[in-house]
């Protein structure tokens, strides 16, 4: 499952776990959303549809329901747990590329810390 903080794109509901990681928010709808989509109650919505064949489904069969995290569980990412409005963080060691201040939190899990900028070096760079 891919932890994040993504908006449903029909009530603006917050979705914090899908069975695949998104390329954008763009489409995405919480579980409600989709049931309604569907036709089907959310109160009596099955995890997956058993009514439903490969051709009607566009959500995952394995999707799981969208909802708050538990404060007081570690996601294993390193993230801090994510409230309404707010990004996750990520903690670690890096360095700024441009002026070598170190870096110790993220919004974003870095994939390579080459050319990783603080804010101050990220923002004369998009000037």
């Amino acid at each position: 499952m891919h932890q994040g903080n993504w908006k449903c794109s029909k009530c603006s509901g917050v979705i914090t776990e899908l069975p695949f990681e998104p390329k954008s928010e763009k489409g995405l709808t919480c579980r409600d959303c989709w049931s309604k989509s569907k036709g089907i109650s959310s109160a009596s919505a099955p995890a997956t549809p058993a009514s439903a064949g490969p051709m009607d489904m566009d959500m995952p069969e394995d999707a799981g329901l969208a909802g708050a995290p538990d404060p007081n569980e570690d996601d294993g990412l390193g993230a801090t747990p994510i409230t309404p409005g707010d990004k996750p963080k990520f903690a670690g060691d890096w360095s700024c590329a441009g002026c070598g201040t170190s870096i110790a939190s993220l919004p974003f899990n870095p994939r390579d810390t080459s050319n990783l900028k603080c804010i101050d070096c990220f923002k004369a760079s998009k000037a």
